[in-house]
């Protein structure tokens, strides 16, 4: 290593190059007597400081005409002291400040990128087309209220592309804050898609925007829980061009660039064909825990992270326009849906799939055929042109599924060159020394799964959303602030047991365990195949949580009782299935569907415990347990409840029954004999008053 003259001069031939520190091939300093490198300073002339030199003054300034041999000191001027080896960590420290953070890095690449792109619709020259007034109308997810403005656009007459069942437009509009209306500068590129049915009604195109804006605050929400990556919704509106006949309505969106997927859809599929992402599928399963079982966002496409044209399921089926498959459709998603790394780190529990299920999944690329498509309650399927039958469907278009479309298509969009507006501008928050860019890449790999957790940075919430308003964000807080409900059955029920949900709750969890026994039991997944091992583990996941037709079709099943929801599933196959007496497991099931309140699970346990049938290994004849049944039926408003009636007054007559009352008989068939003169059997009611009297002679003798 050469060394530099202490003094500032030319290098001093006596002064040994070996003398100095140097350091290895490795890097590390070799060994060094420092004795030695004292005494070669002392004797180029560098001594240490000592209190003479110090003198106390405001400022210090460098002596500029400093001599190559010497220091010189007045004590008249500033202090002046000369150090190389401060020059030269001062240099060090200035060729460092230099240096960038990554965050500063990206922020340049994104500004050169837009300085040097060009609007991706100069050659259509929309600037020629004459300019129009129209109204912008924007929706408030969290106040539910819509807010409306006026704009000035220029759309193009012809659509550049077209799907099953909308048209997208080219359309350029006017920034509301643009001082000197210049198109070059101050105009977004937009893509406003219209139905091509014209008898569509105009509230589905607000519909669809509450939808597509529902959806962004679920996703809001899903980025507060810091995953490895936010994800985002586009920002949809709709626009009404007041100034042409009949003021039609357009879906207005912003151009982006990349490549467009489609994740998963409605109806079950979930894309596995190369471009597998982790963070859509996380995304629809947080959505449904997080919402207590009320809805799952799904139909998730777009570019890279930033989604358009998603779907919301709903547990009763309602709002959201025919796409809306209920809890049919929230079977389906999970059918397809294997827990994933980002599920698991966002403390989701997993879904109970059967084995055969399992296997399925894991061994299977693609799980239905043409269900990428997005499909409405009456599964009309239109087939969409594809991106390959016109190559200008990949560079500019992209989705035009809907809420109430019956198909999505794959396409692209390209992006302008001007920054995209929220309420006109666009606020990007990047966090600090991370250079990760979440966009742009559908291909890419979720990060962040690698590493700890807890050492991922807290969220910052990006202004993406036409929001600034803390008063705002406290509402939406406070609409999902929720009780989140597991996707486990053993973990819903341990929560019922601990009293954080009501025993009463209707399980919406149940019904789609429900829904997805008879997919399998009517071969929805696979034509050739009746999986009756999947339909039995999803009608007892379904029974296990309460759903009331699940207890009456396993109890029935168990009992080798007919029953209407599962009639391929009879005894022998469950019998197989289960490794307890079958007979005393569908009698449990039985109880708890006549303690729901089924009658006709009622009449029979009464029944069974009357004459001591049917009543498996666990259980044995019991008159009190059969009155107990008997009034529960007549409680509960049975049909023919004199018969009832009638019974349990024979009941109270016996000797051996242990419950004899011939006061309490006599009542009950003046009862029956009530009920039966209301049901028009006057023969029959005569009877009972007949019998009534012979047992109030009892109770006199």
């Amino acid at each position: 290593m050469e060394e530099a003259d202490i003094s500032g001069g030319e290098k001093d031939p006596s002064f040994p190059a070996d003398s100095m520190v140097s350091k290895n091939a490795e890097g590390t300093l070799s060994d060094y007597d420092w004795c030695d490198e004292f005494f070669e300073l002392e004797r180029v002339g560098v001594e240490p400081l000592t209190l003479d030199d110090i003198t106390f003054n405001n400022s210090y300034e460098l002596q500029e005409d400093l001599s190559d041999e010497e220091f010189s000191f007045d004590p008249t001027k500033s202090l002046k002291i000369f150090s190389m080896a401060r020059a030269e960590s001062s240099k060090r420290k200035k060729k460092t400040s230099k240096l960038i953070s990554p965050a500063k890095c990206e922020w340049r690449k994104a500004l050169n990128l837009i300085k040097d792109r060009r609007d991706p619709w100069g050659n259509f020259h929309l600037d020629q087309i004459k300019s129009e007034k129209g109204k912008r109308h924007r929706y408030n997810p969290l106040t539910q209220t819509w807010v409306v403005d006026e704009c000035i656009l220029k759309m193009d007459k012809e659509p550049f592309a077209e799907g099953a069942m909308r048209e997208c437009f080219r359309m350029k509009k006017l920034s509301n804050f643009s001082m000197n209306n210049d198109w070059s500068r101050d105009s977004n590129n937009f893509v406003a898609k219209s139905y091509m049915d014209e008898a569509t009604p105009r509230e589905t195109y607000f519909e669809d925007v509450k939808m597509q804006m529902d959806s962004k605050v679920w996703a809001e929400e899903y980025n507060r829980h810091n995953p490895p990556k936010k994800v985002d919704m586009f920002m949809m509106g709709v626009v009404e061009l007041v100034e042409q006949p009949g003021a039609p309505l357009y879906h207005i969106e912003h151009y982006i660039e990349g490549d467009y997927v489609k994740y998963n859809s409605n109806f079950g599929f979930v894309e596995d064909t190369g471009k597998c992402r982790q963070t859509p599928q996380a995304l629809s399963h947080f959505t449904f825990e997080r919402s207590g079982h009320e809805l799952v966002v799904v139909d998730i496409q777009g570019v890279g992270d930033l989604y358009t044209d998603p779907q919301i399921h709903t547990a009763a089926g309602l709002e959201y326009g025919d796409g809306n498959l209920g809890t049919k459709g929230m079977a389906l998603f999970f059918n397809s849906h294997h827990c994933n790394e980002i599920c698991l780190s966002l403390g989701l529990t997993p879904f109970d799939l059967s084995p055969n299920e399992i296997k399925q999944l894991k061994n299977t690329v693609q799980r239905f055929n043409n269900t990428s498509e997005t499909k409405v309650k009456v599964d009309e399927t239109i087939v969409s042109q594809s991106p390959a039958e016109n190559p200008e469907f990949g560079r500019f278009c992209r989705g035009i599924s809907g809420s109430s479309e019956s198909t999505s298509d794959y396409f692209s969009q390209a992006s302008s060159r001007q920054i995209s507006e929220c309420d006109e501008a666009v606020m990007l928050n990047m966090d600090d020394g991370q250079s990760n860019s979440r966009g742009g890449t559908a291909t890419s790999i979720d990060s962040g799964l690698g590493k700890d957790m807890h050492e991922r940075k807290p969220r910052t919430r990006g202004i993406t959303e036409c929001e600034g308003d803390p008063e705002q964000q406290v509402k939406m807080k406070q609409k999902l602030d929720r009780v989140a409900r597991p996707s486990s059955v053993s973990a819903l029920n341990a929560l019922k047991l601990s009293g954080l949900i009501p025993e009463s709750e209707e399980s919406v969890l149940g019904s789609i365990h429900l829904d997805l026994a008879v997919y399998h039991e009517t071969c929805r997944f696979n034509a050739n195949i009746q999986d009756k091992n999947s339909a039995h583990f999803h009608l007892k996941a379904a029974a296990d949580c309460g759903n009331q037709l699940a207890l009456v079709a396993i109890s029935s099943v168990y009992l080798g009782l007919p029953n209407d929801i599962l009639p391929a599933l009879n005894h022998l196959d469950a019998a197989e299935l289960v490794p307890d007496n079958i007979e005393d497991r569908g009698l449990d099931f039985m109880v708890s569907a006549a303690r729901n309140g089924d009658v006709n699970s009622i009449i029979f346990l009464a029944k069974a415990f009357d004459c001591g049938l049917n009543l498996g290994n666990d259980r044995s004849q019991s008159y009190g347990q059969a009155m107990e049944w008997y009034q529960m039926a007549v409680d509960e408003g049975v049909e023919k409840r004199y018969l009832i009636m009638a019974r349990m007054a024979e009941i109270m007559l016996m000797e051996d029954s242990g419950c004899k009352d011939p006061n309490g008989a006599g009542e009950l068939y003046s009862e029956a004999a009530e009920a039966a003169m209301e049901e028009m059997c006057g023969k029959l009611a005569n009877k009972y008053y007949m019998l009534s009297e012979e047992a109030w002679a009892l109770v006199e003798e």
